[in-house]
């Protein structure tokens, strides 16, 4: 044992300066994968086909016979990891919380078309999500892109959704060439300086500094072809303008104070319109509110969501369709 110990304090120290030098090299990546290890020590993974034939992933966190499930949706460029800490405080307070990977993002599958890639694929996505799991109603959070797809899922299977939570969502604004265009010139950045452009348009209270590494990370994952592909597909951001008093009764916003990508004047206007909204304005966040200001987020989420139902089974169980 005395022997085994400098051997074991060698290992860790060697995995700690591994670790350090992962993150050092690319931040962004790094947290992805303590996201989804963090991921894989308390959650399950689901694997399942879209419509498409395109394989699929989600993290399930706590039992599927739960009343109703949170599933959260993710936004452009990002992937189930970027709901880390919102899944761990939606276990806390005694949820199931499933996070799936959108098509072509962290370990779901790329299709093989582009429109695999577009609004109305996501939206199948979450229906082959909930037909694989046997859900048979479940709420349904989304933020940014995730937003939109949450939305549309609504509209196209108000039976299945619960609580409807959009975050910093996609949809509300008014469709602006111009606008659109310098937003598509943003996201291919071509070198540091514009790298912190987009940095500074998704995040007003960064939860990284703006370092070269950061930015280096910010401009691999922006600059890859499936996200390239997806704005190509999904970018026009106003899918809910006139549609909005046919989303559910209730619908709940949650908007950072300081967006700029998706003003909170257009998510008051929205909550003007959908019957019985609440909107939820958190003060000093840009448009990232659930990593920016984490513990104002699990508040608005808390209160969004209401009380946890008492547990009814969903159906006769999940499983992976590979």
């Amino acid at each position: 044992m005395r022997r085994a110990l400098p051997v074991l304090l060698l290992a860790l120290v060697a995995g700690f300066f591994l670790l350090l030098g992962a993150f050092a090299a690319d931040p962004v990546a790094a947290l992805r994968s303590l996201g989804e290890a963090g991921f894989r020590a308390s959650a399950h993974v689901e694997l399942f086909r879209a419509p498409d034939g395109t394989l699929l992933r989600a993290f399930v966190a706590g039992p599927l016979t739960a009343a109703r499930p949170v599933v959260l949706l993710h936004g452009l460029g990002a992937d189930a990891t970027y709901w880390s800490l919102t899944v761990r405080d939606l276990r806390a307070s005694g949820r199931t919380a499933i996070a799936l990977d959108a098509p072509g993002s962290g370990g779901s599958g790329t299709p093989e078309k582009p429109e695999g890639l577009s609004l109305p694929a996501r939206v199948a996505a979450v229906e082959a999500l909930a037909t694989a799991l046997r859900l048979d109603r479940f709420d349904l959070v989304g933020h940014s892109l995730g937003g939109a797809t949450a939305g549309l899922f609504a509209l196209a299977r108000p039976e299945r959704v619960g609580a409807l939570v959009l975050v910093d969502a996609a949809g509300f604004s008014p469709f602006d060439p111009e606008r659109f265009a310098l937003f598509r010139e943003i996201t291919r950045p071509r070198s540091r300086d514009e790298a912190r452009l987009l940095l500074d348009l998704l995040f007003f209270r960064k939860p990284l500094p703006a370092g070269g590494a950061v930015v280096d990370g910010l401009a691999r994952r922006f600059l890859s072809p499936n996200v390239q592909a997806t704005i190509d597909e999904a970018g026009r951001p106003n899918v809910f303008l006139g549609r909005e008093e046919s989303l559910p009764r209730g619908t709940v916003l949650i908007w950072g104070a300081e967006e700029t990508l998706f003003p909170v004047g257009d998510a008051r206007a929205a909550a003007a319109r959908i019957p019985g909204a609440r909107l939820f304005v958190v003060s000093g966040a840009g448009h990232d509110v659930p990593l920016e200001a984490p513990e104002e987020f699990r508040k608005a989420l808390a209160a969004a969501l209401g009380p946890v139902p008492a547990a009814t089974p969903q159906g006769p169980g999940a499983g992976s369709t590979r």
